[in-house]
């Protein structure tokens, strides 16, 4: 079967809407979104080889060297790239900064370029969630899931996996010494180091060594590679992939309570281009995997979503449901940098052609060295509430017990982007919280699909994140004097000019950078919720018939972690459930 269908191979005329003769373009599910969890969805409902997929994707294959290469595939901020970027609105909260909005327009999405980071976040975040009702979401719950789609490399416990498709790894070395040296300073603050950052009994403040999704061989494992390879693509006659395709809109019926989503119409994704419009009907459901920002942003081009906003844009309101687009969260980044030798940094690649040479060849020769090695090893993970005065983390609490809403990330590189020193290394701590109070929203800044949505990060919109801010800088901080204590040349190079509250924040709102963890935007929850929700706890969107979403924007807060696996887990969840849903039905 080819991979790479156009809109007219998989689609019948949508001024027609024939699917019926000759069954061309009916399917019993269309998944919208081939990235991260449309991948997975796919290749899970297509194991009974009586259910047909259609999975439409806005991107391409880009099955390239660069994308498998570790280290090649995460440098999406330079040269050409699957990705659509543009401006978020200015910052009201961070002196009206306007950062860079990106998404991923490749079949497995972000996991073809992220920094392949495996963490499942702390099991106490789902207890907590399924506490606050969420039936089907505790860590006991979704812990089964993690585990099926993971194929660990590495000696591991009960609650990892090792059937699975999608393989992570630790490495064993680190590969630069600035790596074991904050691991060094964050022991000397009390902070424990532990060697597996998913472990349910592991600490919850801790120093964690960090898995990655990779193959043996070195290579970049995308949920598309694992989930989709050659011989799944090859062998399901029942699954049909359409790429470089740009849905524009669902199509619902009426029956005779609430609309049901009955189809989706889609055309070649070739920006300002007049292209044919095609149809597709799902005989069972739709599943919208798009992601934070464009699951939403379809949704309101279809009609769901608030009701003053669509009529606006002169859309016709499928159903009034004001959750959608709203509380958008993600984790912001700011960023200490020091330099150090440039030895001990990635910019040596850039300033040493022989070194450069020297590690390419070790990585297309034996599939090892420095091409092979994610940015970041080990993370620093602590909870603010237990840091004083003195800036000394302590908590004897587990990832079961607590969750940490602190991440500080040791990254033997420039992070920011500014520095013209070729020949100069750096070593930064990107500071995170973890559990922002602050949200944004998604608006249409038109009703033409092509348009890119509105996006309010809304970053610094509850003051308390600013202080927890502080506090991680204040640690990071700590941590960079403990290094050089410990004799590790460090230099500040960008660094707040005081420690003051005042110096602080100022360094904080003009420093702000996005971790493009976009998430929540469509949460599980009830419609009226204070915060309101958009799908239910089987993940159906409220109001609506055979319409689920599963991707990050339904999660109740941001995952206090890294999101690749968590988006992994709710895709097989979301599986279970449909195959679970119509083998009842019939």
């Amino acid at each position: 079967m080819p991979l790479q269908h156009r809109p007219s191979d998989v689609g019948a005329d949508a001024h027609f809407r024939d699917t019926s003769s000759p069954r061309k373009g009916l399917y019993d599910y269309i998944i919208i979104g081939g990235g991260t969890a449309g991948c997975v969805l796919a290749s899970r409902l297509t194991e009974d080889p009586t259910i047909s997929v259609l999975l439409l994707e806005r991107g391409g294959v880009h099955d390239t060297f660069t994308m498998r290469c570790p280290l090649l595939s995460a440098s999406y901020t330079q040269g050409k790239h699957p990705s659509v970027r543009w401006n978020s609105t200015p910052l009201t909260a961070a002196n009206g900064r306007v950062l860079e909005i990106l998404t991923g327009t490749v079949l497995g999405g972000a996991s073809r370029f992220n920094a392949m980071l495996y963490t499942r976040g702390s099991a106490a975040q789902y207890d907590e969630w399924r506490r606050r009702g969420r039936i089907g979401w505790s860590y006991a719950d979704l812990e089964p899931y993690f585990i099926k789609s993971e194929n660990s490399l590495n000696p591991s416990g009960d609650h990892h996996g090792s059937g699975g498709p999608w393989s992570n790894r630790y490495f064993d070395q680190f590969y630069f010494n600035s790596f074991p040296r904050a691991a060094k300073a964050a022991q000397d603050l009390g902070i424990s180091y532990t060697e597996d950052a998913n472990a349910p009994e592991g600490p919850c403040v801790s120093c964690a060594k960090l898995h990655v999704t990779m193959t043996p061989n070195g290579k970049r494992l995308s949920t598309f590679d694992a989930f989709l390879p050659p011989s799944i693509i090859t062998e399901r006659q029942n699954l049909t992939i359409c790429t470089n395709t740009l849905v524009t809109k669902l199509d619902f019926e009426v029956d005779d309570t609430q609309p049901v989503a009955s189809g989706v119409f889609f055309k070649s994704y070739e920006p300002n281009v007049k292209q044919q419009t095609f149809y597709a009907k799902a005989k069972k459901e739709i599943v919208v995997c798009c992601g934070a920002i464009e699951t939403p942003h379809l949704l309101l081009l279809s009609g769901i979503g608030e009701m003053d906003h669509l009529s606006k844009h002169d859309i016709k309101v499928i159903k009034d449901l004001p959750g959608v687009g709203r509380n958008l969260q993600d984790h912001v980044g700011v960023t200490l940098t020091y330099k150090v030798p440039l030895s001990d940094s990635f910019h040596s690649l850039e300033s040493s052609l022989t070194r450069a040479l020297t590690e390419f060849l070790n990585y297309l020769i034996r599939g090892r060295g420095l091409f092979t090695y994610p940015t970041v090893q080990v993370s620093i993970f602590a909870k603010s509430d237990n840091l004083g005065n003195d800036t000394k983390p302590s908590s004897e609490h587990t990832n079961r017990e607590a969750f940490p809403d602190i991440e500080i990330m040791p990254i033997p590189h420039e992070t920011t982007y500014v520095t013209t020193q070729k020949s100069q290394g750096f070593f930064s701590f990107i500071c995170v919280p973890l559990r922002p109070k602050s949200s944004g929203t998604i608006q249409l800044h038109s009703n033409n699909p092509h348009a890119n949505p509105k996006v309010d990060l809304g970053f610094f919109t509850h003051a308390a994140d600013v202080e927890v801010l502080k506090k991680a800088l204040r640690l990071a901080r700590k941590l960079g004097e403990k290094m050089r204590v410990n004799g590790y040349q460090m230099e500040d190079y960008l660094v707040p000019t005081g420690d003051s509250d005042e110096e602080l924040d100022t360094f904080i709102r003009q420093g702000v950078r996005t971790t493009y963890h976009y998430a929540s935007s469509c949460r599980m929850a009830p419609e009226h919720d204070s915060v309101p929700g958009v799908v239910d706890d089987e993940l159906r969107v409220h109001g609506v018939s055979r319409l689920r979403i599963a991707d990050a924007s339904i999660f109740p807060d941001v995952v206090a972690t890294h999101l690749q696996a968590p988006v992994v887990m709710v895709a097989e969840k979301c599986a279970d459930i449909l195959k679970q849903t119509w083998s009842t039905a019939k």
